[in-house]
C-alpha cells in the first residue's frame, strides 16, 4: 500500500524544502535497494542503516525528490527501533541528502531522477555476497551437464567474423527444433540472444514506443516490468486465475486499452508456476485472433520444466491464425544460466522490425557460449527431464517442510519449475522479506511481481539448490517468521 505522508512534529534536525512532492519510494523497491544494509559498514544499525542509504542517494539509485516512507513505517519496515530509523536519517539531513517538511515527509535533495529505470531484478536476483540464497530461480548447479569443449580450431572455423543474429550453424539447429515442436521454422526467423531477459528487451525495444501500452498477467515476471519501465511504456495487468491469464479479461484489456504488445508467460509461470491448459491456450489464441493489432510475445523460457508431461503443447506460434507471436527460449533454466545464450523466433514484418534493432544496438553474442550451445542442444530434451524430475522432488519436499513448519501460510504446489509462491497472513510481505534477509536467508517480495507495483502478500522463493542449502534456508525463514509474530504479539499487548 502506498505510505502516507509524516504527521505530527518535525524533529529539530529538519530542515524545510521547496518544489513538488515526490513519489514514496514502494517498500519492496527500498528494502532491494538497502540489502543487507545491516551486515555490511560499521558502527552500529543507525550508523550502518545511514550508510546503506547514503550510497543509494549518491549512486542515483534514490534520485531527488523521491520520498521515503514515515518513519515508524520505515523501522516497521526494517524491523529496528524507530529511534534507529531517527538518528540514521538526522545524519543524512545534516549532511543535506534528506531534507523534510511538514505534510510531505522525509525527501531526498540530489541531482534530479535522469531517467526511469526498474530495478527489481537488479534489487531482489543479483547474488548476494552473505547469507542464503533463494531469490534467483536459476540452476546454480552445474552437474547435470554434459562435457563440453571449445576448441581452438572450433573458434577459428567461426573465422572471428561479427553475426549480430548469431550463428549460421546455432539458428540452424535452433529453426530444426522449433519445427520438431510443430512450427515450421527457417533459420533467418531466429535471432540468438544473451539470454530470455535480452531477447525481451531487445523486442520490446523495437516494438514498443515510449508511451504505448503493454498488457502483461498480474503478476508477471519482473524483469519484464523492469524493461517497460526504462523504456517509459505502460504495463495494464490482465487479470488470471488458476487456470492461467483470464481471456474474458484480455479481451476487455484489448478493447479497452489497445495495447501494442501482450506479454503472457504460456509454459510454467514465473512466480506462481502454474500451468496454462490446452482449452485455455485455445481461447487465449482466440481472443488474440479477434483482435489481432496486438503482438503476442510468448515467454517459453520454463516451458519444458512442466511437472506433468515430458511433451510440449503447441506454441502460439502455431494456434494464433492472425495474430502475430515472437516467442522466446533459453538455456537457462535447463542448463546453465551463465551460458547467457537465449533465442526468439519472428516472422515476417516484426521480425524485420526486431533485426533492425538488434544490429543497431548489439553485435551478436559470444562465439564460445553458441559453440557450447550447440553441443547441448542434442541434449537439452534429456537434460529437462531429468530436471524435471530432480526439481519435482525438490518442491515437494519443500512444500511438506513449509505446510509442517509454517502452517499459516497459504501454499499451492506449483505444477513445474522450482519457485513457490506462498501467500502469507499479512497485507504486505515486504517487511518480512527484510526481516529474512537479517536471519541470513534471501527472498523476493510478492511487490516486485505486481504490476504498478504496491504491497503483496506473496514471496518468492527457489528450491533449485542443494538440499541441505534449502533446508538452512527454510529454517531461516521459520526462524525469521517466529521473530516477526513475537514482535507483534509484544506490540498487540
Amino acid at each position: 500500500m502506498p505510505s502516507k505522508p509524516i504527521s505530527g512534529p518535525i524533529s529539530a534536525a529538519t530542515r524545510t524544502v521547496g518544489g513538488p512532492i515526490g513519489p514514496v519510494v514502494a517498500d519492496e523497491r527500498l528494502v532491494g535497494l538497502l540489502g543487507d544494509w545491516s551486515e555490511q559498514g560499521h558502527g552500529g544499525l543507525a550508523r550502518r542503516l545511514a550508510q546503506a542509504l547514503r550510497g543509494a542517494i549518491t549512486g542515483g539509485v534514490l534520485p531527488g525528490g523521491t520520498r521515503l516512507p514515515p518513519e515508524r513505517q520505515l523501522a516497521a519496515l526494517l524491523s529496528v527501533s524507530r529511534s534507529t530509523v531517527t538518528a540514521a536519517l538526522d545524519e543524512l539531513r545534516a549532511e543535506d541528502l534528506l531534507a523534510s517538511r511538514q505534510g510531505a515527509g522525509t525527501e531526498v535533495i540530489g541531482r534530479a531522477d535522469p531517467g526511469s529505470t526498474g530495478d527489481r531484478v537488479g534489487s531482489h536476483f543479483a547474488s548476494r555476497a552473505t547469507g542464503i540464497d533463494l531469490a534467483a530461480v536459476v540452476p546454480t548447479d552445474g552437474s547435470h551437464l554434459p562435457p563440453m569443449v571449445v576448441r581452438t580450431e572450433d573458434l577459428l572455423a567461426a573465422r572471428g567474423q561479427l553475426e549480430p543474429h548469431g550463428l549460421v550453424s546455432l539458428r540452424e539447429a535452433l529453426a530444426q527444433r522449433h519445427t520438431a515442436l510443430g512450427r515450421l521454422t527457417e533459420p533467418d526467423q531466429i535471432e540468438v540472444t544473451h539470454g530470455a531477459h535480452h531477447a525481451i528487451a531487445v523486442i520490446i525495444d523495437a516494438l514498443v514506443a515510449p508511451g504505448s501500452t503493454v498488457a502483461l498477467e498480474d503478476p508477471s515476471y519482473p524483469g519484464v516490468l523492469d524493461v517497460l519501465d526504462h523504456r517509459r511504456a505502460r504495463a495494464v495487468a490482465v487479470r488470471s486465475d488458476r487456470g492461467g491469464p483470464d481471456p474474458e479479461a484480455l479481451a476487455d484489456v484489448l478493447r479497452r486499452e489497445r495495447p501494442v504488445l501482450v506479454y503472457l508467460q504460456t509454459g510454467v509461470h514465473n512466480p506462481t508456476g502454474r500451468v496454462v491448459g490446452p482449452a485455455r491456450r485455445r481461447a487465449l489464441a482466440q481472443v488474440l485472433d479477434d483482435h489481432g493489432d496486438a503482438i503476442l510475445v510468448e515467454d517459453n523460457t520454463l516451458a519444458d520444466l512442466a511437472f506433468d508431461s515430458g511433451t510440449r503443447p503447441p506454441g502460439f506460434d502455431a494456434l494464433c491464425r492472425v495474430a502475430p507471436v515472437v516467442s522466446v527460449e533459453s538455456l537457462s533454466k535447463v542448463a546453465w544460466a551463465a551460458l547467457r545464450i537465449g533465442w526468439l523466433r519472428a516472422s515476417g514484418t516484426v521480425a524485420d522490425r526486431i533485426a533492425r534493432v538488434r544490429v543497431a544496438n548489439d553485435l551478436g553474442p559470444s562465439v564460445p557460449s553458441q559453440l557450447l550451445a550447440l553441443q547441448l542442444l542434442p541434449h537439452l530434451d534429456a537434460m529437462a527431464a531429468r530436471r524435471r524430475s530432480s526439481l519435482e522432488q525438490a518442491v515437494d519436499a519443500a512444500v511438506e517442510r513449509f505446510r509442517a513448519d509454517l502452517p499459516d501460510w497459504e501454499l499451492e504446489r506449483p505444477e513445474g519449475s522450482s519457485a513457490l509462491w506462498p501467500a502469507l497472513p499479512l497485507a504486505d510481505a515486504t517487511a518480512y522479506v527484510a526481516l529474512a534477509r537479517r536471519h541470513g536467508v534471501h527472498v523476493t517480495p510478492g511487490g516486485a511481481h505486481v504490476v504498478g507495483g504496491g504491497g503483496d502478500p506473496h514471496l518468492r522463493l527457489c528450491v533449485d539448490r542443494p538440499a541441505t542449502h534449502v533446508e538452512e534456508g527454510i529454517d531461516r525463514l521459520v526462524a525469521a517468521w517466529r521473530d516477526l509474530t513475537t514482535r507483534t504479539a509484544r506490540t498487540i499487548a
